[in-house]
């Protein structure tokens, strides 16, 4: 079985499988509570790529677990409307949660040295997964789990899996990962910074996987990563995340060549460049600011080389053709991107 064979889904692209309205976060209770994400909401389509971006701190992963429903219970509250394939996640019971994740929507977490669990081989644990969701003996388990690491790439598919994790490189781990997401043929993945620590050679080996898959089998993806190269190599539209909210929402040509909000603009500004020699690399002053001491009006303001005394005025998401801001100014400005005035023309 090859990886486009991993699902019957449909070419549609128009009614969206993922839909998320309001969804607020917050930690803590009482006076030490905090929010975390404030009234995020985006769709996704069937097979669509797409990219949250941020600094460190800005929402992104909290975001992908909170859609998930694998925050702290006891220590965060989550509110909003997370509707998948028709149904409201957020109204679910645990177990009824659980029949969707690994099932309908897989992961690939940050870290799979911290994700994999070191006592049991790689191969037991996509087993595992496949077993749980699928009623399936372990000699077939064991065959499928074979066929999906061969699929990610992983050479030797037979041996590595009966291997325990330390016994892979880190770009092997990623990939066991990437199968163990895919192994119940989800309609959706959410890769949380898959990329992070990666070499560059094996970094754009899982970029390449990724997109493959998408393109393959129509598995929608959402890519959590602060890396903006990343994010054009392989998303097909972008969320700018900025202390917990979404400061810019566009396609990705027109958001890398035309910005609308400053912190977009700044994080281009901030790559590096072959192209820029002899000169300081631009940089973002200031900090993200702590969730327990959030500006009023825009959150970044206080950093934002263009803020006018009106930028302390609530400032929702407004609508400009097929792309949303959060900035009063969006349409008086003509921010930078990554791509120059000279190059566009």
């Amino acid at each position: 079985m090859t990886i486009g064979q991993m699902t019957d889904l449909s070419p549609d692209r128009v009614a969206p499988l993922l839909e998320v309205d309001d969804l607020q976060v917050f930690f803590g209770s009482g006076r030490s509570q905090v929010q975390a994400i404030d009234s995020v909401g985006f769709s996704v389509r069937p097979g669509e790529r797409l990219g949250i971006v941020g600094e460190s701190g800005c929402g992104k992963s909290v975001t992908g677990l909170a859609l998930l429903g694998l925050l702290p219970r006891f220590s965060s509250r989550v509110t909003g409307r997370v509707t998948f394939e028709g149904r409201d996640l957020m109204q679910l019971r645990r177990w009824q949660m659980r029949a969707v994740t690994g099932a309908r929507i897989g992961v690939v977490f940050q870290e799979p040295m911290r994700a994999l669990d070191p006592v049991f081989t790689v191969g037991e644990q996509i087993s595992e997964t496949l077993r749980a969701h699928v009623p399936i003996g372990k000699k077939e388990a064991r065959e499928r789990v074979i066929e999906a690491l061969a699929e990610v790439g992983i050479a030797a598919p037979e041996r590595r899996y009966d291997d325990y994790p330390h016994a892979l490189s880190g770009g092997m781990q990623q990939r066991a990962m990437i199968a163990m997401a895919l192994i119940c043929r989800p309609r959706l993945i959410i890769a949380d910074e898959p990329t992070t620590a990666l070499d560059v050679t094996v970094q754009a080996q899982i970029i390449d996987l990724l997109y493959r898959i998408n393109e393959e089998t129509g598995t929608a993806l959402i890519f959590i990563t602060h890396d903006l190269g990343v994010v054009a190599e392989l998303c097909e539209r972008v969320l700018v995340f900025y202390a917990g909210q979404i400061v810019e929402d566009a396609p990705i040509e027109d958001v890398y060549r035309t910005p609308q909000h400053p912190y977009t603009s700044a994080l281009f500004q901030s790559m590096p460049s072959l192209g820029v020699r002899g000169r300081p690399l631009p940089s973002i002053g200031g900090r993200v600011p702590s969730l327990a001491d959030l500006p009023s009006g825009c959150r970044f303001r206080e950093r934002c080389a263009h803020a006018r005394p009106q930028c302390e005025e609530p400032l929702p998401l407004v609508h400009t053709g097929n792309r949303r801001v959060r900035c009063i100014r969006a349409a008086e400005l003509d921010l930078p991107g990554a791509i120059q005035k000279s190059d566009r023309e």
